[in-house]
């Protein structure tokens, strides 16, 4: 298979009219929003040079040649981050995963992990930093470690702490961002894993292990942990014993059959015996080691059937043979027991509760979707709005909130000229919106213009595109 990004022909149509690229910008009239504080500043105007805020202030005069863009009392707020992602899983999905990031003001993504080869992800990469596509800054933590035979294609495999090292020695050569640790490794080569990516100095991301408990992790090092669920595994009394009893499980050389059993049995037993006290101290523990979670709390919609109509939007701008594949059988579906689908809500439920608590104790969070083509009904850009609705139904502010998406990513990722704030020397990421996010999240989906390293498409370049991607969908 050829892997390969065509640029989408949009880029093209955004420069033919107007939209600036890498020249100087001058955006008038604006609040700035400090997502980090809640502080509204009014009546700036932002200078934009080469991709990067080069000023701020009330009496800015644009410069000779340069674009002024009047905001018209808009919000301009830092771009947003979506810390989970697999825009790799297809030979052509940036194509489609790209411009729809775009037309959510989505200004960062973390790719976790995919069949492309590290070369094609790097020269993507390389040509969005450069300006050469209009796209969101892409951080590639998808090197993913898993046992044999691997959940999926293209993983990297370690079954021993020697393999383990080895591995790590291969994605620090191959310049990855972080390891990333997959569901199958056993425990001591999961501490293996840890050790290497320290040394390599090298961010340890992805799944807690199916048969290493959540506060080995922790004290391993792990710096992030993606999806939830083993954060409320942790806090069910029986949590350790389940854990035990899977490690024999496979260790004694048990069919995947067996293995998965006891997989689905889980729900019952966190369900049963989910305790308060045990909880606070986990979370403490987690707060306490600083280690970052992405929820990716939408998934569960997956799950309980909580799909779009085939004539959403959503659904209508992803390509045809990809619409037409998510109305087939799914493996993970069809897995699913009788019990586990009439826990379901039950288990949501209690994962939500155990989220807010987490928040509440200072765990650290990063907005994630898991969006990918691999994922079905799980939506590039689409999905990390609906994420952050979630994290407010549960019970964050709106600031809240949106500081899982704007400033905790940025700052997890240790980026040099990104860490969540409209200041000079910082990538011009940003989003122009008509009212204020601290009032109203909606406002989000439907952002007046988009800063993406200084190429500002506007709402009318927007709707045009929006209407060429639905059109591409027909």
């Amino acid at each position: 298979m050829r892997y390969h990004f065509q640029g989408f022909a949009f880029l093209a149509c955004l420069l033919a009219i107007g939209v600036a690229a890498h020249a100087d910008s001058l955006l008038t009239d604006l609040t700035l929003v400090d997502v980090e504080t809640g502080t509204l500043t009014e009546g700036q105007s932002v200078l934009i040079r080469e991709g990067i805020v080069a000023g701020i202030g009330t009496d800015m005069t644009p410069t000779d040649g340069s674009d002024v863009i009047e905001g018209a009392d808009g919000y301009l707020v830092p771009g947003l981050w979506d810390s989970h992602v697999h825009i790799f899983s297809g030979a052509t999905e940036p194509d489609t995963a790209l411009p729809r990031y775009l037309l959510h003001g989505v200004a960062g993504i973390g790719d976790m992990g995919a069949p492309w080869p590290i070369e094609a992800q790097q020269e993507l990469q390389a040509r969005i930093e450069a300006g050469e596509i209009v796209g969101s800054s892409l951080v590639l933590s998808g090197a993913w470690v898993d046992g044999s035979p691997g959940s999926w294609p293209g993983m990297f495999l370690a079954d021993t702490p020697d393999k383990a090292r080895a591995v790590v020695d291969r994605i620090a050569s191959e310049g990855w961002a972080a390891v990333k640790s997959y569901s199958m490794p056993d425990e001591p080569t999961c501490l293996a894993l840890a050790d290497a990516a320290n040394a390599e100095g090298l961010a340890l991301v992805g799944h807690i292990p199916e048969r290493v408990a959540l506060c080995t992790a922790i004290d391993a090092g792990t710096d992030g942990m993606e999806h939830f669920g083993r954060v409320t595994m942790a806090c069910a009394t029986a949590g350790v014993a389940m854990i035990a009893d899977l490690r024999d499980t496979m260790a004694a050389g048990a069919d995947l059959p067996s293995i998965f059993e006891i997989m689905a049995g889980q729900d019952r037993i966190i369900l049963d015996t989910w305790d308060e006290a045990l909880c606070a101290e986990i979370l403490a523990r987690i707060a306490v080691a600083g280690m970052h979670v992405s929820p990716t709390l939408v998934v569960a919609d997956f799950y309980t059937g909580n799909w779009p109509a085939p004539d959403a939007p959503r659904m209508r701008m992803i390509p045809a043979e990809v619409r037409e594949a998510r109305g087939r059988p799914d493996f993970r579906l069809e897995a699913m027991t009788d019990e586990e689908r009439a826990l379901a809500e039950d288990s949501i439920a209690l994962y939500r509760l155990t989220f807010l608590k987490a928040h509440r104790a200072g765990v650290p969070i990063r907005t994630s979707s898991d969006a990918s083509f691999a994922n079905r009904y799980l939506f590039h850009g689409f999905s990390l709005l609906d994420e952050l609705d979630l994290y407010v139904e549960i019970g964050l502010t709106l600031r809240e909130a949106l500081c899982t998406a704007t400033v905790a990513p940025p700052r997890f990722f240790d980026l040099r000229d990104h860490d969540g704030t409209i200041a000079p020397g910082r990538r011009a990421d940003l989003a122009l919106l008509d009212a204020n996010p601290l009032e109203s999240l909606a406002t989000l989906r439907r952002p007046r213009a988009v800063i993406a390293g200084g190429i500002i498409p506007d709402r009318a370049t927007l709707d045009a595109l929006e209407a060429t991607l639905l059109s591409e969908g027909e």
